[in-house]
């Protein structure tokens, strides 16, 4: 999920729902933005050497994308999000249920892997998500977590910039708050790398509804204009755009 995503989901979409206003969302997400991350989803597959038979936990498994990809690759896979609605598309892609990350709703040791992608950074409770994590785990077990790269290596940065939000963060040499859950949740890192992920629209205007995601169609109307002359660099001889971002992926392992 993009910085400009989670500023739209949070402070501009109303009203805010318990799930975070996710549900309303759940069928713009799920054709604008579910397929973005299946590049790091794989890197995940093949990191956590996922295949036949290994019992996979999903947290925040959005409109269900990996749950499929998962099933794919051989491994028993069960999907958890907070949104009833995401939850009912995910379930036309497999066993997903409704459940918050800080409540997992299964007994200690219950998975080989758990995955998470662009999910964690959401939770309202950090370091219970990440114990919980580690709860369902069986001993060695491995988490897999990917998230939008924080230090600006995104084309969809110029856009932030043009709709006046915050400029993209520099990276910084302090632990993140999820650096120090995953320590405090005793997990030790076994590998980490970044894959490239590509979101592409049709013109100006499909790149503001997916910009905008939430919006009401006036207002994606007036941003179009500004959204379309920052994004000119990445607009291809077609009139499309394609803007490159960076998902950064890690694997830890609980003790």
């Amino acid at each position: 999920m993009s910085d400009i995503d989670r500023r739209v989901t949070e402070d501009r979409v109303a009203p805010v729902t318990e799930d975070g206003g996710w549900s309303a969302l759940a069928e713009g997400w799920a054709a604008r933005w579910g397929g973005v991350s299946a590049p790091a989803r794989q890197a995940l597959i093949t990191a956590c050497a996922i295949g036949p038979g290994t019992r996979v936990l999903d947290v925040g498994c959005g409109s269900g994308e990996f749950l499929a990809e998962l099933a794919a690759a051989g491994a028993r896979a069960i999907g958890v999000d907070s949104a009833s609605a995401m939850v009912a598309i995910a379930a036309l892609r497999g066993d997903a249920r409704e459940a918050d990350a800080a409540a997992l709703p299964f007994e200690d040791d219950s998975f080989d892997v758990v995955t998470a992608v662009t999910v964690l950074h959401l939770t309202d409770d950090l370091d219970h998500a990440v114990l919980e994590c580690a709860r369902v785990l069986r001993p060695g077990g491995l988490l897999g977590i990917a998230e939008w790269d924080d230090t600006g290596r995104s084309d969809l940065a110029v856009i932030e910039q043009a709709l006046e939000a915050a400029p993209a963060p520099a990276g910084s040499p302090h632990p993140s708050p999820l650096d120090l859950a995953l320590d405090a949740a005793g997990f030790r890192q076994v590998s980490q790398g970044e894959v490239e992920v590509r979101v592409r629209a049709a013109d100006a205007g499909d790149l503001a509804t997916t910009v905008l995601l939430g919006e009401d169609e006036a207002t994606i109307g007036e941003l179009c204009g500004i959204i379309g002359t920052a994004a000119e660099p990445f607009r291809r001889v077609d009139g499309s755009y394609e803007l490159t971002n960076t998902f950064r992926w890690r694997v830890v392992s609980r003790g």
